[in-house]
């Protein structure tokens, strides 16, 4: 990280308010607080990645979290391996919309395309993820990953179907 602190957020662009969602779990604003408050928040897999929740918008649908790039990520360059680029862009861009679109869904990836714009070689990554538009069923996700430098490492934007959480049981 740089010695201004961390990079600063995108703008990212307005998106309809959606108090039909809200009804089913709790606020966006709500959720934000519980993520960023309890560690039983972190999915396993986001814990596994070594994902640290570091600011959570729910006004904006936005979302930023530490990520480790430990030497088991890293590929024979040095450098963060692209599918584990993926998976911190995957959970943190999902993060983010369900900020704006409030607890009680999910909202697993349909699709989703990453651009990789340069090698990610320090210790620590940073993933920022934002919802750009919800409609009934369907969001659009937007995210990036920089390096401790502040250097854009990745882009990404996801399609994600919108639904009601339910835990499945194993």
């Amino acid at each position: 990280m740089s010695a201004d602190g961390p990079p600063q957020s995108p703008e990212p662009p307005e998106t309809r308010e959606h108090s039909k969602f809200r009804r089913k779990g709790p606020s966006g604003a709500a959720f934000a607080k519980f993520w960023m408050e309890n560690p039983k928040a972190i999915p396993p897999s986001a814990k596994l990645l070594g994902c640290r929740p570091l600011e959570a918008d729910p006004e904006r649908g936005f979302c930023r979290a530490g990520f480790d790039n430990k030497p088991e990520f890293r590929n024979p360059m040095g450098a963060l391996q692209g599918g584990f680029v993926a998976a911190m862009l995957d959970d943190t861009m999902a993060i983010g919309g369900l900020f704006k679109i409030g607890g009680g869904y999910i909202v697993p990836t349909l699709e989703m395309k990453v651009s990789f714009v340069r090698p990610a070689m320090t210790s620590e990554v940073f993933a920022e993820g934002w919802l750009v538009h919800a409609g009934r069923s369907i969001a659009f996700l937007e995210g990036r990953l920089l390096d401790a430098d502040d250097k854009l490492c990745a882009t990404a934007t996801a399609t994600a179907v919108i639904r009601e959480f339910r835990r499945i049981e194993d």
